[in-house]
C-alpha cells in the first residue's frame, strides 16, 4: 500500500500498483539496485569498496569500506543501505546481481530470476534484453509504454523495465 525501498534487511522489495489497462490484476514492481552502467555509488566511493564489473554487477567489498556512506548519498535511486543495527561491523548492503552466480564460469542466473513464479524477469546480455524489449513493444504497442526504463536513465543500467505506463507514475 506504500512505496518501499530496499534496506539493510531486504536487498530487493516488491511494490504493488493499481491494475494496468490490459488487466484487472494489480501490477507488481521489483525495486533493487539497477547496476548502473556508470554508477554514482562507485564514483563516490573514495576507497574502491564498490566496483562495476564489466559483466554488469555492481559489487561491494566490505574489507575496503570505511563506512563513510558517500555511496548512499550519491545513488539517485536510494539503493545502498547501511546496517545501523550492526554496531560492531556494519556494512553497506545492496543487491549484487548474485555475482557469485552470474560471474561464475557456469554462467548462472540471479536467484530472483530463477525463483520468479510468473517468469516476469529475464536475465541475459544487455544488448539482447534491449532488443527483446523493443521487439515486445513493437509487437504489442497497446500493452507497453514506449520507453525501456534503464536504457538511458541514470546513464543506463544493467536492469531494464517495461511497463504499461510512464515511469513517472
Amino acid at each position: 500500500a506504500e512505496m518501499r525501498r530496499p534496506d539493510a534487511e531486504s536487498f530487493t522489495v516488491i511494490n504493488r500498483y493499481s491494475p494496468p489497462a490490459y488487466s484487472n490484476q494489480p501490477m507488481d514492481l521489483k525495486v533493487n539496485c539497477l547496476h548502473c552502467d556508470h554508477p554514482a555509488c562507485v564514483s563516490a566511493c573514495i576507497v574502491g569498496a564498490l566496483e562495476k564489473n564489466p559483466m554488469g554487477p555492481v559489487t561491494y567489498d566490505a574489507w575496503k569500506c570505511i563506512g563513510c556512506r558517500y555511496c548512499m548519498v550519491a545513488c539517485p535511486f536510494q539503493i545502498p543501505a547501511y546496517e545501523y543495527r550492526n554496531a560492531t561491523t556494519p556494512e553497506v548492503v545492496k543487491c549484487d546481481l548474485c555475482a557469485e552466480r552470474t560471474l561464475s564460469p557456469d554462467g548462472g542466473i540471479p536467484a530472483c530470476v530463477e525463483m520468479c513464479p510468473v517468469d516476469a524477469l529475464t536475465f541475459g546480455r544487455r544488448e539482447d534484453l534491449l532488443a527483446e524489449a523493443k521487439r515486445r513493444m513493437r509487437n504489442d504497442p497497446g500493452r507497453y509504454f514506449d520507453k525501456v526504463f534503464g536504457e538511458h536513465d541514470g546513464g543506463g543500467s544493467s536492469w531494464l523495465y517495461l511497463s504499461d505506463r510512464d515511469f513517472t507514475e
